[in-house]
């Protein structure tokens, strides 16, 4: 595993670094009460979407969870029941984005859901660059805005059809790591990104 200081990260062509694509299935949309039942992450290394280090897991969400999210995720209580615990999957996880760059689409739901998870298991946050495959797209509207009148879609799979990219299946973690890796790539390429530091002007979250 590669872990670069960050001053030095921010200096480094984009395709330099390592971005880990992380993509959460909850038990709902509150991050204060939301409980993680399924991730994934999949790494971007030397700007190619590396698939076969997919990484993806069910989790057990523990006791007072409230069910919920079934509609989209379609997993039930029991199908989780022997899922690894929400620790054991933070400290896999953990050991991913401390090696470059956390990848999301949608930070306001992703973000405060994993870190309140870091909070509750009393680990430390990794205080690494995260990038909003969203925040990408808004800066890709206000750059081609006076070309066109229409605009570019948030949402993931209709972002992906916009940007030329093919259908996917929906709410799976892994299909959504997945998904969001491609959309990446495809964004950065299009903004003409240089390096991570302007990658971090255009979709970074603070």
């Amino acid at each position: 595993m590669r872990i670069v200081a960050a001053r030095t990260l921010l200096r480094v062509p984009w395709q330099e670094a390592v971005y880990w694509c992380v993509d959460l299935e909850t038990t709902g949309l509150d991050p204060r009460s939301a409980r993680i039942v399924a991730a994934a992450a999949v790494p971007v290394r030397d700007g190619v979407v590396r698939c076969g280090q997919l990484y993806k897991t069910r989790v057990r969400p523990g006791r007072g969870a409230v069910w919920g999210g079934a509609e989209a995720h379609h997993l039930l209580p029991q199908e989780v029941e022997d899922a690894p615990r929400l620790e054991e999957v933070l400290r896999r996880l953990d050991g991913f984005l401390r090696e470059g760059v956390l990848v999301v689409h949608g930070s306001q739901v992703e973000l405060p859901v994993l870190q309140r998870a870091y909070r509750v298991h009393g680990m430390s946050w990794p205080r690494v660059p995260v990038v909003d495959t969203v925040r990408l797209l808004q800066s890709l509207e206000r750059r081609v805005r006076w070309l066109t009148a229409g605009s570019v879609p948030l949402e993931l799979g209709r972002a992906r059809a916009y940007l030329g990219l093919p259908a996917y299946p929906r709410h799976d973690a892994a299909s959504d790591a997945v998904a969001t890796a491609e959309l990446f790539v495809a964004l950065v390429e299009r903004l003409g990104v240089r390096t991570v530091e302007e990658l971090l002007r255009w979709g970074g979250v603070r």
